[in-house]
């Protein structure tokens, strides 16, 4: 998303840089900054020695030269160091700033180190909040998430977030580089899962039903796209083998590029049965390449799902009733499905677009400066 505003930024009259850090490098950052500076202004941090404090070397002097020459300082996380560093630099140079929590203060992310969190907010990160000029939510269930487990949170600006659509290519062309990739694929039914392999996107939920699912439609094939830690990943693999279901389910790893589009072209159907989500963009590549999307209710963007009539969405706590049967009643009913993904394609395309995202959040930038 950072990335996508930055590129985008300057079509609306502005420039953008970002200071981040290596924490979720394998070294000390400096692939990812010789990747990100092809194409935007960016600055890699290394963490310091131990790497649980989160610290960067010379973040304070690189921040605060950053922030001076800034009109507007936009804060992309929660408990990290680097939001106490700007809060400060941006008091001393006068320069306002915005927050996006992106779901972290979803209470299913804050009952995730839940006292590690609490301190934290005590020490720091209350006032972090409390100082911006304006929180920015994705959707307003994020909002009123974040609300409910922070009642003194001021009410914010919702801005949803984009997606990009499939290259300017033939459905038929993107299957058949998928099917070449994986053959097993050919002459079935898919079903897409895209995304992280974590224990809160509810795998095991949906492998619980699709013996079900086996049965009424034998030739379909669970597509499972992403990656994870390893533990957990074995552990779904291990629910696939006792369930008896391996030849219905294909890993294949994190997909991108002309991968990751070839998979949706091959799907019929693109699931998420997450237990929290706070905004799901593969969803809204899912609806941008035409694909019926089946979620949970916890997925903060399903009332974009309902409005667009573009798939269904089950309430979490009937998941075990009516997952199964959801995904059946598209699988049974092709042209239901079809129509459902046209729409979903068509409210996507008008308002889930990172061209949108961009121009909405530049213009609020220019109300605040």
């Amino acid at each position: 998303m950072v990335e996508r505003l930055c590129l985008l930024a300057p079509s609306e009259g502005w420039d953008a840089s970002v200071v981040t850090t290596s924490l979720y490098c394998n070294d000390d950052g400096n692939e990812l900054q010789n990747s990100l500076r092809q194409r935007i202004d960016a600055k890699v941090l290394p963490i310091s020695a131990p790497r649980m404090l989160k610290r960067a070397y010379g973040a304070a002097d690189v921040v605060d030269k950053a922030v001076r020459v800034a009109d507007i300082v936009h804060l992309h996380t929660l408990w990290h160091p680097l939001n106490g560093i700007a809060r400060r630099a941006c008091v001393r140079h006068g320069r306002k700033y915005v927050m996006m929590p992106h779901g972290m203060l979803d209470p299913y992310s804050l009952a995730q180190k839940q006292w590690r969190k609490k301190i934290y907010l005590a020490a720091t990160e209350r006032k972090t909040l409390q100082e911006a000029c304006r929180l920015i939510f994705t959707t307003f269930c994020e909002q009123q998430a974040a609300r409910e487990s922070l009642p003194w949170l001021e009410p914010g600006e919702i801005i949803p977030l984009g997606a990009d659509g499939p290259p300017d290519m033939r459905r038929q062309s993107e299957k058949e580089e998928f099917i070449n990739l994986f053959p097993e694929v050919a002459n079935r039914r898919c079903l897409l899962f895209l995304g992280r392999i974590h224990p809160k996107k509810g795998l095991e939920r949906l492998l619980a039903i699709f013996p079900e699912i086996i049965r009424r439609h034998p030739r379909v094939l669970l597509i499972i796209a992403g990656d994870g830690e390893q533990s957990h990943v074995r552990s779904v693999r291990k629910l696939v083998d006792s369930a008896n279901v391996g030849a219905h389910v294909l890993f294949t790893g994190m997909l991108e590029g002309k991968s990751k589009w070839s998979a949706f072209a091959c799907a019929e159907i693109f699931v998420l049965p997450s237990r929290q989500e706070n905004f799901a963009i593969s969803m809204v590549e899912a609806m941008h390449s035409a694909l019926p999307v089946v979620i949970t209710n916890k997925v903060n963007s399903w009332p974009f799902v309902e409005e667009a009539s573009a798939g269904f969405v089950v309430d979490e706590d009937q998941i075990g009733l009516t997952l199964a049967a959801r995904l059946d009643e598209l699988l049974s009913d092709p042209g239901k499905a079809r129509y459902m993904g046209m729409r979903g394609r068509e409210f996507a395309k008008e308002h889930l677009t990172w061209k949108r995202m961009t121009r909405d959040m530049i213009s609020l930038y220019e109300q605040l400066v």
